[in-house]
């Protein structure tokens, strides 16, 4: 009977941008990384330059791709991009900074991330059941494709996203906070998931750019 090998997949969130300085929320729209968020993502790159990577996916946004690139740097390794790794739809609610979004739709956001029911969204947006189907097709398909020679995968995506997927993966109560270049890695053999890292920062902060 043939045996599948382990996929280590290694979940990369992307690099500050000036929506994040901002406080907006970005979700499905885009901006550009700042100064430090190409730091991040260079440091990052650094920090997991001993680790040898079979293929990089990453989110169509922008600020996704630049990470990435950022991130790989010189290395040969192929970047596929693949739009149903973007961040979570939060609808009317785009762009909007903290004050406007108070403003104009009161604490929804904190209903939102109260998380009692996955079903919810925001107006003409995406809830976090459906955000975690379009994340998992994605992934099963990753896995499938290198689960013969098995071996370390880089997905860039964005902070709710991965921790969405994570947190539906694992069964926690909550979706883990992910800084930006942060990484977290969940380990894929014979049909099940290992968590073994949570939006660990070492790997960026051990070569800070500064």
């Amino acid at each position: 009977m043939f045996s599948e090998k382990e996929v280590n997949l290694y979940f990369v969130r992307h690099g500050e941008t000036q929506y994040n300085v901002e406080k907006r929320l970005q979700g499905i729209c885009d901006s550009p990384l700042t100064v430090n968020g190409i730091a991040q993502a260079k440091s990052v790159g650094i920090g997991l330059s001993d680790i040898e990577f079979k293929a990089v996916y990453a989110s169509e946004s922008r600020r996704v791709v630049d990470t990435a690139r950022y991130a790989i740097g010189q290395r040969n390794i192929p970047i596929f991009t693949d739009p149903r790794l973007k961040e979570m739809n939060f609808g009317v609610l785009v762009s909007l900074s903290q004050t406007e979004l108070l403003a104009q739709y009161g604490n929804i956001l904190e209903k939102l991330y109260s998380l009692t029911d996955l079903n919810m969204s925001a107006p003409e947006g995406e809830s976090y059941v459906q955000l975690f189907s379009r994340t998992s097709s994605a992934i099963d398909e990753i896995i499938h494709k290198h689960k013969n020679e098995g071996g370390n995968i880089l997905v860039f995506s964005h902070g709710v996203t991965i921790g969405n997927y994570i947190m539906q993966i694992a069964k926690l109560s909550g979706y883990p906070h992910l800084e930006n270049c942060s990484v977290s890695v969940i380990k894929y053999l014979n049909g099940e998931f290992y968590v073994d890292r949570i939006a660990d920062t070492s790997f960026r902060d051990k070569y800070y750019l500064k």
